[in-house]
């Protein structure tokens, strides 16, 4: 199991077995606090608490001059060994004191107790498999997955439904019949003596939905600036080199000047582009490096490159994902990884200050119907009701006509591809064409509260589901492939819970992100404001139709994903040779596709 997740940590390894026989731990580190001292696992003075860390916890030396303070005593200046002392000290609330992205879990010998506990947003993954003779745990399913020999596990039919309608699995599934995912913000305890399993939530988050007065925007922005510069500080501490992710947009241009004012010498930036389609961002990255003076590095992502990369990460990680920015992430902190350990990156942003366009459609949307009579708008939706999901007009049919709901809202970031499942699912997901299990995990996320489901509402929503599930997906398997640690300091507790105390209406100002745009007026003047949502774009459809496309011809053809039932030949060859030949754009539909069919020819292969 610690073989397989060798590249989250290649510096290191090692074992505790339990004297009794009742619990095995193993690590395997990427060393970046104390590289010489931080060995895992880690111990209490006389070794009866033993701890074991994915990730870091932010707020280690705090928390060790106030354990030092009580008579702990110390033997490394890891942030690990903290755990240990903390349970002592709170047991299972230990999890209220920690700030940080982590998966841990602690044992207690005295009296047979694991601890296990996921960061609040879930940075950083935990999966679990219960059984009859105990409990399984890993930070990635290849881990389980290779455990004793095991025969081939089966997929979760409801994970690939999932998996199809959202382009990532939402926890708690996962793509493996039996594993569950830790959800963010929860632990878990398991007791040796009879195998009992307790699950805990121990924080959640939430988005304000009252309106709050605009003129204490000054106070807020600042409040944002000394949160964040704290988080970007506490992120960039580290016993290895640390660089900073660049695109074109607002988020990394803001951690980068505030990354800049903290660091003596010149902060190493980097940045992708790509050879084909409309979407690299070199040039405005480079502007931004070129003002605040980094030491920036970048490369192009060519098609040559996406022919071999694509089939190599799919099929490497440990569970499908179908957000086509995995490729250029990767390909980025491949290139980070020759120069530092450890890269920020700033994931987050949009969910908690209010970026993504979809936002600000719903915040128009109320205003249109305070104006505009019913008849009005029932007139207006006939008119362009039928028009393609994604366009305009057809987002301004759904918001015209009754209130948002979690399913109009579902199909505009999926682009209808719940109603694609009758014409492109085989045999083996005929049972859910027309379920609804996918939209009711949504809606146990939404904030439990009476009337139309606003902006914050989905704000919420997102951080609950896209934002672990996805997002940080997306960054975390991104950077250990490749065994770079990627930080994200806009999700830092106290810059988060801040951000969520402020009404929705504050952070839809100003294009979105009025907090963040107005910080980095204050901090880099010669930035300018006005920068639109750039990060890791990818020309999906042109890669579809070039390097992409004998691959995906042969999962359609050859691939045991299709073979096995799971989709139709007839249609999928259909809508392949549509988005081939130019016909219709059909990137949203096949890359959920190819991205699952690759996987999991790994999968099948050893791979993952």
């Amino acid at each position: 199991m610690a073989t397989s997740l060798a590249h989250r940590g290649p510096d290191d390894e090692g074992f505790y077995s339990d004297p009794e026989g009742r619990i095995s731990l193993g690590a395997r580190r990427l060393s970046i606090i104390d590289v010489a001292g931080g060995a895992q696992p880690l111990s209490n003075e006389d070794g009866t608490v033993w701890a074991i860390l994915n990730g870091e916890i932010y707020n280690f030396q705090q928390l060790r001059a106030q354990l030092q303070s009580r008579g702990h005593v110390f033997r490394s200046s890891t942030d690990t060994e903290v755990l240990v002392h903390l349970y002592e000290d709170y047991g299972r609330d230990l999890v209220h004191a920690i700030d940080g992205m982590f998966a841990l879990a602690i044992w207690d010998e005295t009296v047979g107790r694991l601890l296990l506990a996921r960061d609040r947003f879930g940075e950083k993954p935990l999966f679990v498999e219960p059984s009859s003779d105990g409990l399984a745990f890993a930070s990635e399913l290849s881990a389980l997955v290779r455990r004793n020999d095991r025969p081939l596990p089966a997929l979760d039919a409801e994970a690939v439904d999932s998996f199809f309608i959202f382009g990532y699995v939402p926890g708690p599934l996962s793509i493996i019949e039996g594993i569950k995912q830790l959800p963010p913000g929860h632990s878990l305890e398991w007791l040796a003596r009879d195998g009992s399993i307790a699950e805990r939530s121990y924080w959640r988050t939430t988005s304000s939905a009252a309106g709050g007065p605009h003129d204490a925007l000054d106070e807020l922005k600042a409040e944002t600036l000394r949160l964040l510069r704290e988080s970007v500080r506490r992120t960039l501490t580290a016993d290895v080199p640390v660089g900073v992710f660049l695109s074109g947009g607002l988020d990394s241009a803001l951690l980068t000047a505030i990354a800049c004012a903290q660091t003596v010498g010149r902060v190493q930036t980097f940045s992708v582009g790509y050879d084909v389609g409309t979407v690299s961002e070199l040039s405005a990255a480079r502007r931004t490096a070129e003002i605040l003076g980094t030491d920036h590095h970048e490369m192009l992502l060519t098609e040559n490159d996406v022919a071999t990369r694509i089939p190599r990460v799919f099929a490497n990680l440990d569970q499908p994902l179908a957000d086509p920015a995995l490729i250029p992430l990767h390909a980025v902190a491949g290139l980070a990884r020759e120069h530092v350990t450890v890269a920020v990156g700033g994931e987050g942003a949009d969910e908690l200050f209010g970026g993504y366009p979809r936002y600000r459609w719903l915040a128009r949307s109320a205003a249109i119907r305070k104006v505009l009579p019913a008849p009005g708008r029932t007139g207006a939706t006939r008119a362009v009701g039928t028009l393609p999901v994604r366009s305009r007009a057809r987002r301004l049919a759904d918001l015209l006509g009754s209130e948002l709901t979690l399913d109009r809202h579902v199909d505009w970031v999926t682009a209808d591809r719940r109603h694609i499942r009758p014409r492109l699912y085989g045999e083996r997901l005929s049972a859910f064409v027309d379920d609804d299990r996918a939209l009711e995990t949504m809606r146990s996320l939404l904030p439990s509260e009476s009337g139309p489901i606003g902006a914050h509402g989905f704000m919420s929503l997102d951080q609950r589901s896209w934002l672990p599930d996805d997002v940080l997906a997306k960054a975390d398997r991104a950077g250990m492939l490749n065994s770079l640690e990627v930080r994200t300091p806009y999700l830092s507790r106290d810059l988060a819970e801040f951000a969520n105390s402020v009404s929705a209406d504050v952070h839809l100002g100003w294009s979105g992100k009025q907090l963040l745009r107005g910080v980095l007026k204050d901090v880099a003047p010669l930035m300018g404001t006005d920068r639109p949502k750039t990060a890791f774009r990818v020309p999906g459809g042109e890669w579809l139709r070039g390097p992409l496309n004998e691959p995906l011809r042969q999962q359609i053809e050859e691939g045991s994903l299709v073979r096995e039932g799971w989709y139709d030949r007839a249609a999928l060859r259909a809508t392949f040779e549509s988005h081939s030949q130019g016909r219709s754009d059909e990137m949203s539909n096949l890359w959920p596709v190819l991205s699952l069919s690759l996987w999991y020819e790994g999968f099948r292969a050893g791979g993952a």
